[in-house]
């Protein structure tokens, strides 16, 4: 397996509160890739799981909420990314079982940089365009 993320300066956002997420977020797929690496079994893989699950959902209520005040025009579009993902990455959990450890992070991997590097960096304007005008 590929290793771990390194968070690189062009993954940021313009916002510090929602590249933060995205670092803790990177941690936990971080974790899970050593974890698969080592071998480790199902019981260790589901609180990691559990972890990012919680992340993933506490993470995308926050960069809606940010993404609203600073009046990002395609946040329904956004907000209907984010609930496909929440729903992928809860299966994920639930049905850790019926999924290999390197497809589980294969998925998990391209989604999150490719999120991150695509559809966040959209809304990047509008982040450093509020931050010039405090």
């Amino acid at each position: 397996m590929a290793g771990a993320i390194s968070w690189k300066p062009f993954y940021s956002v313009g916002e510090p509160s929602l590249d933060a997420d995205h670092k803790q977020i990177i941690g936990v797929v971080n974790e899970l890739i050593e974890a698969v690496d080592r071998g480790c079994d199902q019981g260790i893989l589901k609180p990691v799981l559990d972890r990012l699950v919680k992340y993933t959902l506490l993470h995308f209520e926050h960069e809606e909420q940010v993404m609203q005040e600073r009046g990002y025009p395609d946040l329904p579009q956004h907000k209907a990314l984010h609930d496909r993902i929440r729903k992928r990455t809860i299966d994920l959990r639930e049905n850790v079982t019926l999924v290999t450890g390197r497809d589980m992070l294969s998925f998990l991997k391209d989604w999150w940089l490719g999120h991150i590097q695509g559809e966040d960096k959209k809304y990047s304007p509008y982040m450093e365009l509020a931050s010039s005008r405090s």
